[in-house]
């Protein structure tokens, strides 16, 4: 599939493991990087839903038309499916428990 990012911040966080290890700390910047590649290599936006240790799940309420993705034990990857059905847009890193 093809990744968007909703910010070129999400973007560079992405293409340099270092600038996300900074922004998040190593267990969150690893995994996000890690998850965006599982995403970009996926099939189809239904193929994530195979991925137990991706916990994917859509958001209701005000995140309606979004979907989670675990990163660490809180901290969690923001998607929304993209127009193209072979797209996928990283929304934003968040803790939404807290």
């Amino acid at each position: 599939m093809e990744v968007r990012f909703r910010t070129r911040r999400l973007e560079r966080c992405f293409e340099r493991i270092g600038l996300a290890v900074r922004e998040w700390g190593p267990d969150v910047g690893l995994r996000y990087v890690e998850r965006v590649r599982i995403i970009g290599r996926a099939r189809s936006f239904d193929d994530l839903y195979g991925l137990r240790a991706l916990a994917l799940h859509p958001l209701r309420g005000d995140r309606h038309g979004q979907f989670a993705l675990r990163l660490t034990g809180r901290m969690r990857l923001i998607v929304e499916r993209g127009d193209d059905p072979g797209t996928v847009t990283v929304v934003e890193v968040v803790d939404y428990h807290g």
